[in-house]
């Protein structure tokens, strides 16, 4: 691969190209320039792949997405979760047991589904371009943003590690995300709490 001279011309992604200094393996070309990073050819022959290249360490590691996953979604679900009536489902769901229509239509409960598809759907969306804008920083096969599909956690814990290990940096989305967990365990329990507390009162009003 030839390295425009002229300014104006858009240089290559990062990626593996011919070694410029004639070797018969690949070098990793980081998006800006040439680095040590050079493929074994014999392993190349097998379609092994290539050992992963490192950044520099200022990259920027952390992008909007990734704290749209981390903490924006997570916060979002809790905020509905906060505005949900659990008491009045709890009601409904106990005084008509056999009437599944009573219990789905209730409007904090399809608040609830409704918003939990969306952001999970935000996630992919969000884990695709954060991938992508890694792949721009010179970031050697980020971890692939298609993991969401089993959930953001998935992919928050994946990305970092495989971030961490290009760049030395770039765990603190498992930390916040931690915390943002311990924070929802608390609202649960609270919540929870507040439902058995509805069950002990209205259940011996219906025997």
């Amino acid at each position: 691969m030839t390295i425009p001279s002229d300014p104006h011309t858009p240089t290559p992604a990062a990626g593996w190209f011919p070694d410029p200094s004639g070797g018969a393996g690949s070098r990793w070309w980081d998006g800006h320039q040439w680095t040590d990073h050079v493929s074994d050819p014999a392993l190349e022959a097998f379609g092994a792949a290539a050992v992963p290249g490192k950044v520099d360490p200022a990259t920027p590691v952390y992008t909007p997405y990734i704290w749209l996953i981390t903490l924006v979604l997570p916060l979002l679900s809790l905020v509905t979760l906060l505005f949900w009536d659990m008491d009045a489902y709890i009601r409904a769901t106990l005084e008509s047991p056999n009437d599944p229509v009573v219990q789905l239509a209730d409007p904090g409960y399809l608040l609830v589904q409704g918003v939990g598809f969306v952001l999970y759907g935000l996630s992919v969306v969000f884990a695709f371009l954060d991938r992508r804008v890694l792949l721009q920083r010179g970031f050697d096969r980020p971890f692939h943003w298609a993991w969401t599909f089993l959930g953001g956690v998935v992919y928050i814990i994946g990305r970092s590690v495989i971030v961490r290990r290009r760049s030395g940096t770039g765990l603190l989305p498992i930390w916040v995300y931690i915390g943002v967990f311990v924070l929802s365990m608390i609202i649960v329990s609270v919540k929870v709490s507040q439902m058995i507390s509805t069950m002990m009162t209205v259940l011996p009003t219906l025997s």
